[in-house]
C-alpha cells in the first residue's frame, strides 16, 4: 500500500510544491520512503533465492563461479534493458508533468493530482496481486 501512497504523492507533488529544487528533494524523500518499506519483501525474496532446490547451483553462485569477461558479457544486456528503462521512465515522467502543465494554463484547478490518484490506484493494485509460481 506504501507504492500506491508514493505513487500518488509523488505525481501530486507539483500541485502542492511549487519551487522545482524543493519539489525534487520531496521527490527524493517519497521515493526512499517505498524503497525503505519494500525492504522486507527484497530480504525475503533473495534469501528464498539462495536455496536451490535438489543440490543444483543458485543462480548467485553461478554468478560467482564465472570469470570477469563472462561476467561482462552477461551483464551487457542488463545495463542495456535498465538504462533504456531508465531513459523511457524520464521520457514519460516528462510527457505527464507537461500534460499537467498544459491542464494548469487551461484554468484545472489540481491539474496533477486527479491523474496521480488514477496512478497511485494502479500502483496499489499491484500490491494485491500474488507472484507467479515458479514451476519447472
Amino acid at each position: 500500500m506504501v507504492t500506491g501512497a508514493a505513487t500518488t504523492l509523488h505525481y501530486a507533488s507539483p500541485d502542492v510544491i511549487t519551487d522545482r529544487r524543493t519539489r525534487g528533494w520531496a521527490k527524493v524523500a517519497i521515493t526512499g520512503v517505498a524503497l525503505i518499506a519494500s525492504v522486507p519483501e527484497v530480504r525475503a525474496t533473495w534469501s528464498s533465492d539462495r536455496q536451490a532446490p535438489d543440490g543444483e547451483a543458485s543462480l548467485a553462485e553461478l554468478f560467482r563461479s564465472m570469470p570477469t569477461s563472462r561476467k561482462a558479457v552477461a551483464l551487457t544486456p542488463v545495463v542495456a534493458v535498465v538504462g533504456a528503462m531508465v531513459g523511457w521512465l524520464a521520457f514519460m515522467e516528462r510527457l505527464i508533468f507537461r500534460r499537467g502543465q498544459r491542464r494548469a494554463a487551461a484554468g484545472k484547478r489540481l491539474p496533477h493530482t486527479g491523474p496521480a490518484l488514477v496512478y497511485g490506484f494502479l500502483a496499489g493494485l499491484l500490491w494485491f496481486l500474488s507472484p507467479p509460481d515458479d514451476r519447472r
